[in-house]
């Protein structure tokens, strides 16, 4: 063997091993991206799964809640219905009590034009109604839901949709079934994180007030300061707190799993807060109207200097003020704090149509979600089915660049064959170049 070719043997077995390895370390790459791609799609078709399985018992809450909201609605509907039923028996009472005997008998209203007893004229108040009943004519079809006692009577206006005093309008008069919740709002009025702004501003702003009150109980010094202070910052949240938080107890006594007495405890903390409301207004009229120590002036001041000092007005006497006003003003401000606050946990959404609104956005996160696991398990699916195609890519993209680097050096091979015998003198040479030149592959293997 020609020692030339033996070295590109060697150089070409090199490189061949080295786009084995690499090829190798591709082939383990791609085994570990399909088991990723498989793990991907096994994960995101349980994902979805699992997704519709919390769908379908959100759409089933959310069903339970709408069925909450519509027997809601029925029961208002019902006391609608029972408040019309009374008020429709007191006008039908008040109109029998003041029209005249023959008019209920139905005789009036059929073509008669004689006016009851008792008219003068068409000037009194039964000439007009007789004469409007005489306008109508036998002819005349009158409302459904205007009763027989009052068909003559101008100004009658039903409340009920039938007659409920006619005999065959029992059925009519069962509680509406009919009724259905109208739907959410968009939005609800107050968000949750302007109540707490609200809730702490009230906070704020009652605190300097409570101190000036306080800081007089506790005297001078740091511990004074530090008492008034803690003090201070307890009865501005708790005054604040309690009829929040009784509000909040009494809006939500209506959900399932409430307890109903505990709207007994909210009270009692409103009345409890009332009366503490009441106790810092009468504190802060007598700090406001304590008496003030006299003044100590030295020997030498004038008489009329003394006598002007000692009379003269404060200033709670120069603005006519008393210590029931002030104490009656500083009280309507804590019940006006206390009342926007306990009006915030009152304000607050039925716990049937919070549930469906939490619900509803619950199942409208849920579904981007869905939407995202979708396309994820998509592209997923799309990966594992070129994992074979990418795998025998890879197979034949080796086997070409292998193919390639032994055309290469054996090109390389006959390429010094042919210097050897365009630059060698001896015709052995050449010859033996020649037959050597016609054996393929040449490089040994």
């Amino acid at each position: 063997r020609i020692p030339y070719f033996a070295e590109l043997a060697s150089l070409r077995n090199r490189v061949r091993h080295r786009l084995t390895e690499e090829a190798a370390r591709a082939e383990e790459a791609g085994a570990l991206e399909a088991g990723r791609v498989r793990a991907a799609v096994t994960t995101a078709e349980e994902r979805l799964t699992r997704a519709g399985r919390r769908r379908a018992d959100l759409e089933q809450q959310q069903r339970v809640t709408v069925a909450q909201l519509d027997r809601l609605a029925r029961r208002a509907d019902r006391w609608q219905n029972f408040r019309d039923t009374i008020r429709g028996g007191f006008e039908r009472r008040w109109l029998r009590d003041r029209m005249p005997p023959d008019w209920t008998d139905g005789t009036h209203g059929t073509g008669g034009t004689a006016d009851p007893p008792g008219a003068q004229g068409s000037t009194g108040a039964q000439g007009v109604n007789g004469a409007t009943a005489a306008r109508r004519g036998p002819a005349q079809a009158y409302r459904d839901d205007e009763p027989e006692t009052a068909r003559h009577h101008a100004g009658w206006q039903s409340v009920a949709d039938h007659d409920l005093s006619a005999p065959d309008a029992e059925a009519d008069r069962a509680l509406s079934t009919r009724a259905a919740w109208e739907g959410a709002a968009a939005r609800p009025g107050i968000s949750h994180r302007l109540k707490v702004g609200v809730l702490v501003l009230l906070v704020l702003v009652e605190l300097p007030v409570y101190y000036t009150v306080f800081e007089n109980l506790h005297g001078v010094g740091a511990f004074a300061n530090l008492l008034s202070v803690s003090l201070t910052l307890a009865v501005g949240v708790a005054m604040i707190l309690a009829p929040h938080t009784g509000g909040r107890i009494l809006r939500h006594c209506s959900g399932t799993g409430a307890v109903r007495l505990a709207a007994v405890p909210a009270l009692a903390l409103i009345a409890v807060w009332g009366y503490g409301a009441w106790a810092l207004g009468d504190l802060r009229a007598k700090v406001a109207f304590q008496d003030e120590p006299p003044l100590e002036l030295s020997a030498d001041v004038p008489q009329e200097v003394r006598d002007r000092l000692s009379h003269q007005p404060s200033l709670l006497e120069s603005l006519n003020l008393d210590p029931h006003s002030v104490s009656l003003m500083f009280v309507a401000l804590l019940l006006l704090s206390g009342g926007i606050a306990f009006l915030l946990g009152l304000g607050e959404e039925h716990p049937y149509l919070a549930a469906y609104r939490t619900t509803t956005e619950r199942l409208r996160e849920l579904e981007r979600e869905i939407e995202e696991d979708v396309a994820g398990a998509e592209r997923a699916r799309q990966a594992q089915a070129t994992l074979e195609t990418r795998a025998a890519a890879r197979r034949a993209a080796l086997e070409a660049r292998l193919y390639a680097v032994d055309e290469l050096y054996e090109a390389a091979a006959h390429k010094y064959l042919d210097g050897l015998m365009a630059q060698s003198a001896d015709p052995a040479v050449t010859e033996a170049a020649m037959r050597l030149s016609q054996k393929w592959p040449l490089l040994p293997h």
